[in-house]
């Protein structure tokens, strides 16, 4: 899978549980876990709360991990997902983070 495929996965996810939040970026890296198992960085930079609702965190992560698990078993990888405030970054830009 792509990492704008994961981008489109993750934009759709969180706006279908925080529709009125704005995303400034949603930034996906590759990387390796502790063991050197693949995994996909993905942090949602958004403009809004410094928190979010626990559920609609945790399902948006689910449908993301779901998502991106429907590849063949081979070609799994973990996506690792932060949220993240605009206020928590301050003046860097979001799509550095």
């Amino acid at each position: 899978m792509t990492e704008q495929q994961i981008r489109e996965i993750a934009e759709k996810a969180f706006k279908a549980r925080f529709a009125d939040i704005e995303i400034l970026s949603i930034n996906v890296k590759p990387g390796c876990d502790y063991y050197g198992d693949p995994l996909m960085n993905v942090k949602i930079i958004y403009d809004g709360p410094v928190e979010l609702g626990g559920k609609g965190t945790l399902h948006t992560l689910v449908e993301i991990v779901e998502k991106v698990w429907d590849e063949p078993e081979d070609d799994r990888i973990w996506p690792q997902v932060h949220f993240i405030a605009k206020s928590d970054i301050g003046r860097l830009d979001p799509a550095t983070i």
